[in-house]
């Protein structure tokens, strides 16, 4: 029966092992080949390798430091972003999954940034200013009618550009946690509900203990999905040295080697404070 079920799992997960070994593989080992060089490309030469060893890393680390305090700060704000995104999902979920008017409006509301995540849209919205309030002039002069205190505005605007930010990021989270929520019978609430348990106690009893096992699975979607989105700054830089002529594809391959290893850090301590730490009984 061991057997069987080890079969059956490679089995579902073959796609996978697959796709890795037939897309990821083999650029990887480049990737990680070419941040030991120097890597020129000539119309004539074509592509040259100069072996410089750990110098990539060494500017990238201690001489240009433009990356290392762009991933500072992506470290500190997605160690902020993750827990705040995934508690506004359940909240959310919650909400959603409740028998209202309008409930498939409201689904369709939150689920829209799925449909228009990546694409021409998603691009021209971030460079024409449509994630942002305060290149609105409209929003800005009706906001200044009421609050005509410039530094209150200003801090206004900023409030709700990271709301609305955050509940774009929380999409797919809200998508995962409103799956597990359908599946929690209601017999368990009513039975909850006889035995005298308030909704309070019924959330933590029953409702979170069911979701917190997919909030690792949110946590690690969260921090890629954060480290590869169009507006972060990183991503910028990497693609910038590589057409930079003092720096080209060695140096943008060193920079990815480390993003990487930035984002495993990230994962690794986010799904470890958030796993669940349940013990069987014995």
């Amino acid at each position: 029966m061991k057997q069987k079920k080890a079969f059956t799992g490679v089995i579902f997960i073959s796609p996978w092992i697959i796709g890795f070994l037939a897309f990821v593989a083999y650029p990887l080992y480049r990737t990680i080949y070419m941040s030991f060089f120097n890597v020129m490309f000539g119309n004539k030469t074509g592509w040259s390798y100069k072996w410089v060893g750990l110098e990539n890393y060494k500017r990238i680390l201690f001489e240009e430091i433009d990356f290392v305090v762009a991933a500072q700060n992506f470290f500190i704000s997605t160690l902020i972003y993750v827990p705040i995104i995934i508690a506004l999902s359940v909240i959310i979920a919650m909400l959603l999954n409740q028998n209202i008017k309008g409930k498939s409006f409201f689904r369709l509301l939150f689920f829209l940034p799925i449909i228009i995540l990546s694409g021409e849209m998603m691009e021209n919205m971030s460079t024409y200013g449509g994630m942002s309030f305060s290149s609105n002039p409209l929003i800005l002069d009706a906001i200044s009618i009421v609050i005509p205190s410039a530094s209150l505005v200003k801090l206004i605007v900023s409030t709700f550009e990271l709301i609305v930010q955050l509940l774009w990021y929380s999409a797919v989270p809200v998508l995962i946690f409103l799956a597990s929520l359908q599946k929690i019978s209601k017999d368990m609430y009513e039975a909850a509900s006889i035995d005298g348990a308030s909704k309070w106690v019924a959330f933590w009893k029953i409702t979170l203990p069911t979701i917190y096992p997919l909030v690792s699975l949110c946590v690690v979607f969260l921090v890629v999905f954060l480290a590869n989105f169009d507006t972060n700054p990183i991503n910028g830089i990497i693609l910038e040295s590589k057409y930079d002529g003092s720096r080209r594809d060695g140096y943008a391959s060193a920079l990815s080697i480390l993003y990487t290893f930035v984002q495993i850090a990230l994962i690794g301590i986010l799904y470890f404070g958030t796993r669940s730490k349940k013990k069987e009984a014995r």
